[in-house]
């Protein structure tokens, strides 16, 4: 896996590479077939071994990619690779991605993978039975739990500590995205790691909001780290779209499992300037555990910060989007604008 890497270049898709002709880019595509290549040294004529990729994404079935070895060898075919920082050169009269010194790859999904989840899709097929239609989700009125096929229309954020209490939101589709600049700290703040409670201390009228008593503790006690705020996505079939709330839990599920602390310490790498003005700096809290629980790091690791912002812009692709499984419980206590429908989990089919 390849370490922190700096981006010398926008993320594009291979259908805008002649836009970037002589410049660096970064390349989010699916790998078809890995060839070996031998190229020849023009100034001394010594031959030198390269590893070819033929990749493809949703604009452009195939464009060749080419990387030392040492970058391409752990490199299989359909493998989803993100390529940080290649050079788009001229080549044969065509156009082809070219690594360098500065260049890195990061396999996102890899085959195996992709294996495992088709033989899901073929045990979710025969329980298809089990799932409802949003529309038919809207008339029932006493479930405790159920499972939909539906694609992520927009994500419903609350920013800061007033807006929460105003009721104002800021809405994030596909083709706003750029717009936020700040996703980070609309989405990540300190809170409780088990319940995923928010740690405000206290709300606009002076209350004391955070819960006294972790309810997902067996000692009643929170763990205190950086969490994913509660947010609102709309899911949709072609029966309706409903808001379903999303808390820290299901949020690490809905982010391919990258957890908000990951996160936070990248962002915060690459934004120290930003940590005075982030509600996601040090936790000082009496009571309970305190600390951020961070999972074990290698010296070299992913910018978790920059393949999170990728996976939300993949989530809100939803016109080139196979529907996802989300298994949704029902408070049927709550109105449909405040919560009544909740993520539990949520899984990708294959087409």
């Amino acid at each position: 896996m390849a370490g922190v890497v700096s981006w010398y270049g926008p993320l594009i898709d291979l259908s805008a590479a002649a836009g970037h002709l002589g410049g660096f880019v970064q390349l989010l595509a699916s790998v078809r077939r890995v060839l070996p290549h031998q190229e020849q040294n023009a100034a001394d004529g010594r031959a030198f071994q390269k590893t070819m990729l033929e990749v493809g994404d949703d604009t452009r079935s195939r464009f060749c990619v080419s990387l030392w070895p040492k970058r391409g060898s752990s490199v299989l075919a359909d493998d989803v690779l993100l390529l940080q920082n290649i050079k788009i050169v001229e080549f044969r009269n065509g156009l082809e991605g070219r690594a360098s010194q500065i260049s890195a790859v990061q396999v996102l999904l890899n085959s195996k993978d992709l294996v495992r989840l088709k033989n899901w899709k073929d045990e979710k097929e025969k329980e298809s039975g089990n799932f409802l239609s949003i529309s038919e989700l809207l008339s029932q009125s006493k479930l405790h739990g159920v499972g939909v096929y539906a694609s992520i229309s927009k994500m419903v954020l609350t920013g800061s500590l007033a807006s929460h209490f105003n009721r104002k939101f800021s809405v994030i589709e596909r083709f706003s995205l750029k717009e936020h600049d700040d996703i980070f700290r609309d989405l990540v703040t300190a809170g409780c790691t088990l319940c995923g409670s928010p740690l405000y201390p206290k709300n606009l009228h002076g209350e004391n909001t955070y819960p006294i008593d972790c309810p997902k503790s067996p000692k009643y006690l929170h763990v205190i780290g950086q969490i994913y705020k509660p947010f609102m996505i709309y899911v949709r079939d072609q029966s309706g779209q409903i808001p379903v709330l999303v808390r820290n839990k299901a949020a690490e599920i809905l982010f391919a499992n990258i957890i908000a602390d990951d996160v936070s310490e990248c962002y915060k790498n690459h934004h120290p300037m930003l940590l005075d003005t982030c509600d996601c700096g040090s936790l000082n809290t009496s009571g309970g555990e305190t600390g951020i629980i961070k999972r074990k790091r290698t010296k070299e690791k992913p910018d978790w910060h920059l393949i999170w912002l990728i996976i939300i812009k993949c989530l809100l692709n939803q016109h080139k989007n196979s529907p996802f499984c989300l298994q949704i419980s029902v408070n049927t206590d709550k109105s449909v604008e405040d919560g009544r429908f909740e993520l539990v989990s949520l899984t990708m089919t294959i087409p």
